[in-house]
């Protein structure tokens, strides 16, 4: 890592620490100082030229000046600090993008080139947005401020003053309400995860290969997607001879997802990594400088919270093979799931696995009149497994070899086919989905109907809410401001 780049991470670090601590995260001073400022703000309006007599008696012949004017110079004092925590907040963002493009640089230098992944330009985008909407909202703030200091030396029951207060108050409105626009995808580049909630993966695989390998890799943004081709080199590398390298990977990932949930203590785990991997490979892979066990639980935790019916769906299989469940079909083994609570999409998961020594071919189809599309037809090519990885007997979670639970289902994944198709709902409230399970001469095998819920995601609709209702009461007090002002001049032409 060269020196700038170090700098570079270094003050987004001490930065990032004051802007999660005091302004947007922790005290949250970006919202709650204008928020008082608008108080202060409409208790001088409320004042108006009529102090209380406590003010008259007491305090006025001591300062000088009415009880509204010292509402409005506190306001301004608020402003102030409103102003610098948007201005510091905004520095954080530029050294976060000034540190994303430097390792992108990096990255290209060394044959990585990040750019050209899908991704790159979204993730790229957003930083650049916010970082002009934060600008705009610390440009309103400045303005703002202005005003409401002119506003404090002039008479406080003057008509000027009076529009002053409401084109001050309307700027502060529209200022948060700028800022609230940003708050739905928060990034930093301090930690490794920092860009994961500002990324949307812009598609994914209709078929996974490797189920856990291709689920997180969907989850991960292009900077760390290509750190991640890095790891799997090292984990590679230290592979045992004659151990299969799909296999091993995704019992890698399996390992990780059950010690992330908790079923697996730390060491059942490095029993099991230490049946694929060599001595030193466990300890290399385990304590890695990027994709630690910190990394991990981060990943699934996102993972499992964008698409929790893969998850439910993998765990199922677990349970059926854990107590040796019998299989419905003959020679073929066939699960599907579908999220209950849906908001922009649906993320529907089929798994197919052909237990049978002969090639069978079977066709999917999905209707639903509440998504689209409404009918999805599709055709697979199950090759035969290469080996009984079914039991009708239990299987225990773990033991020495391949013979338990995170050994057969590492296998089944390899060699299972799961399906991955996204639904976009038509409307809110119920809705349901019809699977079907045929042979190519249209015989059903299996056939499943699912129940949702469609409903919009409530904290995103809140902020988005918040930011349109501040922004429409802003503009529509900075606007009368403008027009009072206008008609006054007029008037006295």
């Amino acid at each position: 890592m060269s020196q700038d780049l170090t700098s570079l991470r270094y003050r987004e670090e001490k930065f990032h620490g004051i802007d999660s601590q005091f302004i947007t995260d922790g005290l949250r001073l970006v919202l709650f100082l204008p928020a008082f400022s608008l108080l202060f703000t409409f208790g001088a309006w409320a004042y108006n030229g009529e102090s209380p007599e406590w003010w008259l008696d007491n305090i006025e012949p001591s300062v000088g000046f009415d009880l509204a004017t010292c509402m409005i110079l506190i306001s301004t004092t608020i402003l102030v600090g409103y102003c610098t925590g948007l201005h510091l907040h905004r520095h954080r963002v530029k050294l976060t993008r000034m540190v994303f493009r430097a390792e992108v640089d990096a990255a290209a230098e060394a044959h990585r080139p990040v750019t050209s992944m899908h991704g790159f330009s979204s993730v790229d985008g957003l930083i650049s947005r916010t970082m002009a909407s934060h600008s705009t909202a610390l440009w309103m703030a400045i303005i703002a401020t202005i005003i409401s200091g002119i506003v404090a030396y002039l008479d406080s029951d003057s008509d000027i003053s009076l529009r002053g207060l409401l084109a001050s108050s309307s700027l502060v409105t529209m200022s948060i309400g700028q800022h609230l626009s940003t708050r739905n995808r928060k990034f930093n580049m301090v930690t490794d995860d920092g860009l994961l909630s500002a990324y949307s993966p812009p598609m994914h695989p209709s078929t996974l290969n490797l189920a856990f390998n291709d689920m997180l890799r969907t989850q991960m943004d292009p900077l760390l997607r290509s750190k991640f081709e890095d790891f799997l080199h090292d984990f590679e590398s230290h592979l045992r001879k004659d151990v299969d390298r799909e296999f091993s990977r995704e019992k890698f990932l399996m390992l990780m997802h059950r010690r992330y949930k908790g079923s697996l203590d730390r060491n059942t785990t490095l029993i099991e990594l230490a049946e694929i991997l060599t001595d030193e490979g466990v300890n290399a892979i385990i304590e890695h400088e990027v994709f630690n066990e910190g990394l991990w639980d981060s990943l699934f935790d996102r993972s499992i919270h964008s698409n929790p019916a893969f998850y439910r769906l993998i765990e199922r299989l677990e349970q059926d093979l854990a107590i040796g469940k019998k299989i419905d079909m003959d020679g073929l083994l066939f699960d599907v799931d579908l999220e209950n609570i849906v908001t922009d999409k649906a993320n529907l998961f089929c798994y197919f696995h052909n237990l049978s020594n002969d090639e069978r071919q079977v066709v999917l189809r999905v209707h639903s009149p509440d998504f689209r599309p409404h009918d999805l037809s599709l055709r697979y090519d199950l090759h035969p497994g290469e080996e009984l990885l079914w039991s009708e007997e239990t299987v225990p979670m773990s033991s020495e070899g391949d013979d338990d639970v995170i050994g057969r289902m590492s296998g089944l994944l390899r060699d299972g086919t799961i399906a991955w198709q996204t639904l976009l709902p038509e409307g809110t409230g119920e809705a349901s989905v019809s699977i079907r399970l045929e042979n190519t001469s249209g015989d059903l095998l299996v056939g499943r109907q699912i129940n949702v819920r469609v409903r919009p995601e409530f904290v995103n609709w809140l902020r988005n809410t918040s930011s349109l209702t501040s922004y429409l009461i802003g503009g529509i007090g900075l606007a009368s401001s403008i027009l009072f002002q206008l008609m006054s001049v007029l008037a006295s032409a």
